[in-house]
């Protein structure tokens, strides 16, 4: 079996994050330098690609490693991604009332009915902020305190620069 090392939470996250950057930066390679002209510099595309298919490998597995680890938390975080949908739901609402000059170059009068005002949105926005802060501190601390174990080669490829 292979070694093995404990980190948090948060840093595996980090650490996936980074070799999924990786992945897609060796991606970039192997499309961009699969067929060059004969004079132009020879990147080694079946090294890149082989590089890749390891890094997807180990991406893979350390996915498996953070969902595992996100089970008891996955409604929060499910939780945490609908309120981020819904501020953005409501910043988006056209908050407009009352009667306005509209139109060019005959401008006639339009009158608007918002049923959210302005201050309902910010309000709102107000709430579902206190709340996704509330929600992101929890899975914070979580994450700082919930160790998983990553095999040891994954962690330093990620670490790598």
């Amino acid at each position: 079996m292979a070694d093995t090392l404990n980190i948090t939470l948060a840093k595996a996250l980090k650490l996936k994050n980074r070799v999924a950057g990786k992945v897609a930066k060796l991606t970039q390679t192997v499309q961009t330098y699969n067929s060059t002209q004969g004079t132009a510099e020879q990147i080694d595309v079946r090294a890149a690609f082989a590089e890749r298919a390891d890094l997807v490998a180990r991406l893979t597995d350390l996915k498996a490693t953070v969902a595992r680890a996100n089970a008891p938390i996955q409604k929060d975080i499910f939780e945490l991604a609908e309120l981020k949908a819904e501020v953005t739901l409501v910043a988006a609402l056209n908050t407009k009332h009352g009667t306005v000059l509209e139109g060019y170059p005959a401008a006639g009068q339009v009158t608007y009915v918002a049923q959210f005002r302005k201050a309902d949105v910010d309000a709102m926005t107000n709430a579902l902020e206190s709340r996704i802060d509330a929600l992101q501190d929890k899975l914070d601390t979580y994450n700082a305190q919930t160790p998983v174990a990553v095999d040891a080669v994954t962690v330093a490829v990620g670490e790598a620069k």
